[in-house]
């Protein structure tokens, strides 16, 4: 029996990209187990910038023998009536390596068939893993990779060492012409000399420890948060909580050490949006509050160093160079503000926005329409203000603070519209009708935002389609599902009183006549289909697929409606007799479709040409809930609809028991039609209860 021993991977290199080095880390051990036959979680990853780990704590030194089956011919053409093997019996075992004498019959659904049955001896983990480790590097899933020196094989960066040890004993392989042994390298600066991995994985943090390396993430992860605290408890700070620059950081150093550093505080009078990006984006420090909450002149930056003296090196040059980035941001603040946003606007006329669609000017002017309509429909008294918001949702794009940072388009626009004496509602509008800008981003929080923020994504939409730009596969260059998913968002959670229909009429109403002929007709129901697509994938994750298309099939145009009649349909699934409920009404449903194809609806129903009990009794129930039902959908109230329809199930089960709907008699038919006609109305606009799966 073979021992269990632990397995040591580890994979060094020049610095890898912060956000490369946990994704490798984490699929390598996932591709490890997979060839080792393992349950992925029975793997550890550790990792820095500079080494990627893999670790199994007890890998067998040989895998069990197993069993391989080879099904052949039908037994019927293998073996002859007198018993004897056929040529193609006899080139199936040749194939296998086997003698016909080895052959067994295997019994299958499909009838008799021969097979060879061949004991697979286990190979040892070392060929294992020696075998697989370089198809892996080739494999690994990073977005680019390099050539260096005279080899041809890329990797991420070039690499410098290569270890695999299983129990102690050394696995040896070969990538990008580096041999794998038993060294691996310390700190950069502080322990450059190599040292030999541990045995397992306690042991090899060990080592790499005394040489100033912290192997662990997680544990860099804590020494940085102490530090962030402690060094801004010093002056009085708090450390701006910011997860995203303390993940990348922690993938920037294998020695974390957090110091201190200040700029000028004049620069203050900046944006802090400014600032934030200027600390975190693009030098990846951490800002800090003062006491009262405002933005510190303060901020920590994170050395992978040791001594005190380095750490003043780094903390000035972070100084000096945050220092001149601001200082170019102040001098293009202010010379931006001589200039109103109002003036700015015309300069848009000579910014192409796509070919076909002319330019940022006209996109505004085609916003500032779409808005007016939705606002009239919406908020008629905000009007005023939604115009200038959407006269003025680009004209920042013209100054010198978005071309240096453009990530800041609006938020910009929204300090600038302030230093123009324009209202609170028209500045923050600027700054939220790129709102919602990411997965999980909120939508614009004011009226005024949410309106300008549904203009400026529908024009994009018909825009693009128009010049037949529309998203393919995984290819989405212009963000139209993105943008698509920020209006239906914004008008569901922000329970705008709209027709999505109307938004997007107006919406092709602006397009230049020429494009609008040359798109035709299929446009619109192009749009439609489109929206209605990222409307049921947004809702399907959380409903299931049939409850959303059941529910989207009844009616998607006012997108406000269409959660809360989710979530009625989902409540009434909790219903005890809720799959002969769904039966009862789904018969309806169908029956009512299928009449309506042939012809048969349309008849007014008369309670005077019922013949049974059960049609009165049906239509009698159905007088009785409609004013309930009528009621409870003009308040939205689909709950209660919903509940008040589960008291027809016994009318319409005695009606489908004792009533012959599709009788030969046209008129009786068309009649009875007319009353299922009448059940189906009450539901319908909840949901399509056909949809729906049990």
């Amino acid at each position: 029996m073979s021992a269990n021993l632990p397995l040591l991977v580890e994979i060094g290199s020049e610095e890898i990209p912060a956000a490369v080095v946990p994704v490798a880390a984490q699929w390598l051990v996932e591709q490890l187990a997979q060839v080792l036959g393992v349950a992925a979680n029975t793997g550890t990853w550790l990792a820095t910038p500079r080494r990627l780990i893999a670790h199994f704590d007890a890998v067998a030194e040989r895998q069990a023998d197993r069993e391989q089956t080879a099904t052949g011919p039908a037994l019927a053409v293998a073996k002859s009536a007198d018993g004897q093997w056929s040529k193609a019996a006899e080139g199936f075992a040749r194939g296998q390596g086997v003698t016909t004498a080895d052959l067994t019959v295997l019994d299958t659904a499909k009838g008799q068939y021969i097979a060879a049955v061949k004991r697979i001896a286990g190979r040892t983990t070392a060929d294992l893993v020696a075998e697989a480790l370089p198809r892996l590097l080739r494999t690994l899933p990073v977005p680019k990779r390099m050539r260096w020196g005279r080899q041809a094989e890329p990797f991420i960066r070039p690499l410098h060492w290569l270890v695999a040890l299983h129990g102690g004993r050394q696995i040896d392989f070969e990538f990008a012409g580096v041999k794998s042994g038993r060294l691996v390298g310390g700190h950069r600066f502080y322990h450059p000399q190599p040292l030999e991995a541990g045995v397992d994985l306690e042991d090899h943090k060990a080592r790499l420890r005394a040489a100033h390396v912290i192997a662990d993430p997680a544990e860099r992860q804590l020494i940085i948060e102490r530090g962030l605290r402690q060094l801004a408890a010093e002056v009085g700070a708090t450390w701006r909580q910011d997860p995203q620059t303390l993940h990348t950081v922690v993938y920037l150093v294998e020695w974390p050490a957090p110091l201190r550093g200040e700029f000028a505080q004049h620069f203050l009078e900046i944006a802090p949006e400014v600032i934030f990006t200027t600390l975190r984006e693009n030098q990846k420090l951490f800002t800090l509050n003062d006491a009262a909450g405002k933005l510190s002149h303060h901020f920590i930056a994170v050395a992978n160093t040791l001594s005190e003296s380095s750490r003043a090196v780094v903390a000035a040059g972070n100084a000096r160079v945050v220092s001149a980035r601001l200082a170019d941001a102040q001098f293009f603040y202010r010379e931006d503000i001589r200039r109103p946003l109002a003036l700015r606007r015309q300069d848009l006329d000579t910014r192409i926005y796509l070919a076909g669609l002319g330019t940022i000017g006209d996109r505004v002017g085609r916003i500032e329409a779409i808005a007016a309509a939705i606002a009239m429909q919406v908020c008629p008294a905000l009007a005023a203000q939604v115009q200038r918001a959407a006269q003025l949702c680009k004209a920042d794009l013209t100054t010198k603070m978005v071309f240096e940072f453009p990530e800041l388009q609006g938020t910009i626009g929204a300090y600038y519209a302030r230093e123009d004496g324009e209202s609170a509602q028209v500045a923050s509008a600027i700054a939220e009708h790129y709102q919602p800008r990411f997965a999980g981003d909120a939508i614009a929080v004011s009226v005024v935002g949410q309106v300008v923020a549904i203009a400026d994504k529908i024009d994009a939409i018909v825009g693009c389609f128009a010049l037949g730009l529309h998203p393919t596969g995984t290819q989405d260059p212009y963000s139209l599902r993105r943008a698509a998913l920020g209006v239906l968002r914004t008008l569901a959670e922000a329970k705008l009183p709209i027709s999505l229909a109307l938004v997007i009429d107006v919406a092709l109403a602006q397009l230049p006549q020429s494009l609008r002929a040359k798109a035709g007709a299929p446009l619109r129901d192009q749009v439609i289909t489109f929206v209605r697509g990222r409307l049921a994938a947004h809702f399907s994750g959380e409903f299931g697929v049939d409850a959303t298309e059941a529910v989207l099939d009844a009616g998607f145009d006012r997108v406000d409606s269409v959660q809360p009649r989710l979530l009625a349909v989902h409540q009434l699934r909790q219903h005890a007799d809720f799959a002969a409920l769904a039966a009862a009404f789904k018969r309806v449903g169908n029956l009512v479709k299928k009449s309506a194809t042939a012809g048969d609806l349309g008849a007014q129903f008369s309670e005077q040409l019922c013949e049974k009990d059960a049609e009165r009794a049906l239509f009698a129930q159905v007088q009785a809930l409609s004013a309930t039902t009528a009621a409870a959908l003009a308040a939205s109230d689909y709950p209660t609809a919903l509940q008040a329809l589960a008291h027809l199930r016994p009318q319409v089960d005695s009606f489908f028991d004792g009533v012959m709907v599709m009788t030969d008699d046209a008129g009786l038919r068309r009649n009875r039609l007319a009353l299922l006609g009448l059940v189906a109305g009450l539901f319908s606009p909840i949901a399509d209860f056909g949809r729906l799966q049990g």
